[in-house]
């Protein structure tokens, strides 16, 4: 269930940039959410969760979009960039499993959608 704390957090994000760009957080219309895919996140629940987090505040009517990200790693071995789909992958290209992981384990706010009046 720590979606739900990190539901909270993306709101917490949110309402604190909204405010700090000088716009009201009812004018949040969406959300765009990258996970990297080893960031240990259940999307699903994500989804089930972020109305629930955000019920009483301001962003209840805010849409939250996330895309998964993809893991990158550099093997130590034979300087070969790859792409992971788990912590245990071995390079493709000489099986070692001695890494860097690159990218794929954080979650960022990408972009907030503000309604504006033209």
């Amino acid at each position: 269930m720590h979606e739900f704390s990190l539901c909270q957090s993306v709101i917490t994000i949110v309402l604190d940039k909204a405010k700090s760009m000088g716009y009201e957080a009812q004018a949040v219309r969406q959300i765009e959410l990258g996970v990297g895919q080893l960031a240990g996140v259940d999307i699903e629940s994500m989804r089930f969760w972020f109305p629930v987090a955000a019920k009483d505040t301001p962003l209840v009517q805010s849409i939250l979009n996330i895309a998964i990200k993809p893991a990158w790693a550099h093997c130590l071995t034979c300087t070969h960039d790859y792409q992971l789909s788990r912590f245990y992958d071995a390079c493709p290209k000489c099986q070692s499993h001695d890494k860097e992981i690159l990218t794929g384990q954080d979650m960022l706010v990408e972009k907030i959608e503000f309604v504006t009046s033209e």
